[in-house]
């Protein structure tokens, strides 16, 4: 099982490296109703404030791009997971919503989380961070 990180949605979303939007929008492709690639509402959560905020999105376009991403299977972000990421937090002093997208990673059975953060090949609770935007 893979889990996807925010910034590969984000990197679709924004024209500013072609390289980065068109393998970004591969993987999303590639997940789109793949029951191997997982998502937590965090990821929608962040993708959607970036996308606003910072890509200057309007709310109709950031509704188009939810719309397709939700057909990656998404779990819920849920108080359990939320004690089991301060406790990652501890053990690996990330940021605390790394660690709770780890924890959402870990506790859905998840073996790679990709992503271009948390260091290529670096594994957290069983977990292996491979960047997918060598």
């Amino acid at each position: 099982m893979i889990f996807l990180d925010s910034n590969i949605f984000v990197y679709s979303a924004d024209a500013a490296d072609k390289a980065k939007q068109s393998r970004a929008y591969s993987i999303i492709k590639n997940a789109v109703d793949n029951p191997s690639f997982v998502i937590s509402s965090q990821v929608l959560n962040e993708f959607s404030n970036v996308a606003l905020s910072k890509l200057r999105k309007s709310v109709f376009e950031v509704a188009r791009f939810i719309r397709l991403f939700r057909r990656i299977r998404v779990v819920p972000v849920v108080p359990d997971l939320t004690l089991e990421a301060l406790l990652i937090k501890d053990q690996y002093g990330l940021q605390f919503y790394d660690s709770l997208l780890i924890a959402s990673a870990v506790a859905n059975g998840c073996n790679e989380f990709w992503s271009e953060d948390l260091g290529n090949g670096v594994v957290y609770s069983g977990v292996k961070v491979i960047n997918p935007f060598p």
